[in-house]
């Protein structure tokens, strides 16, 4: 089993190596847990109290013994629900605390596949109508599935886009795509004005998406008074003769 995936929901290296230990011995000793992890047992005394403190392990006494035994899987499922219910409960006092004490603009860089999930979960919370422009449709090519399941959750919460592809092979198959999507409008520039980034509009945000294939990023801007002066310059974009609406087929 690869304990990097433990890791990565909270468990330290020697916790997920006692914990899988665990699943494989069921009810075991702390000197068979010792011998399986090769984990000295002053320091395994420790791990195992804070994996019951998360309630992933517990343990019974047998003849004055005690014999340690790894809870359910979904122990661990049911942890990170309360970790994030807690997380929740102080999420809107965090958020006050995060809000700029002077009126000046928050700029952010994203790096990796990470940095554009991050972009892509901000437009589904953030619920405003969306608008793209110089897109040269590769979020499928660099995002992979991220990038279609986000545009299924963008429709569930019904959020419209108004999206300008550049008039390439690559992005007039993909503003088809577009088109087909609830809550969606494409139109297209000419190719002369591609562009490395494409620049996206939301909210209080301007965000331009570098798609770097080895490399993609994007940098967040949060200022209202940018934005809209953004939005107005789409719209004028959207609706002058460089544009033209998706061909029916």
């Amino acid at each position: 089993m690869d304990l990097e995936q433990l890791e990565k929901i909270g468990l330290t290296p020697k916790e997920a190596k006692v914990y899988t230990a665990l699943l494989n011995l069921g009810d075991a000793l702390v000197s068979e847990i010792a011998n399986r992890t090769k984990i000295n047992r002053s320091l395994l005394y420790s791990i195992l109290e804070t994996l019951e403190e998360k309630g992933i392990v517990t343990y019974i006494i047998k003849n004055n013994v005690r014999y340690y035994r790894a809870a359910e899987p979904n122990k661990i499922l049911d942890h990170l629900k309360e970790k994030e219910k807690a997380f929740e409960e102080i999420l809107p006092e965090l958020i006050n605390l995060y809000k700029p004490r002077f009126n000046k603009p928050i700029v952010e860089i994203l790096e990796g596949l990470e940095g554009l999930k991050t972009i892509y979960n901000d437009v589904v919370r953030q619920k405003q109508e969306w608008f793209g422009y110089n897109v040269p449709g590769k979020g499928p090519e660099i995002s992979g599935a991220r990038a279609h399941s986000f545009e299924k959750e963008r429709q569930q919460a019904k959020i419209p886009l108004k999206i300008i592809m550049i008039n390439t092979p690559q992005s007039m198959k993909r503003g088809k795509e577009f088109a087909a999507m609830q809550y969606t409008q494409v139109k297209y520039m000419p190719e002369s004005y591609e562009s490395p980034a494409s620049t996206w509009i939301y909210g209080d945000r301007v965000v331009l998406v570098f798609w770097y294939k080895e490399f993609p990023f994007a940098v967040r801007i949060i200022d209202k008074n940018l934005a809209e002066s953004y939005k107005n310059y789409f719209r004028a974009i959207w609706d002058s003769n460089l544009t033209l609406p998706l061909e029916k087929e």
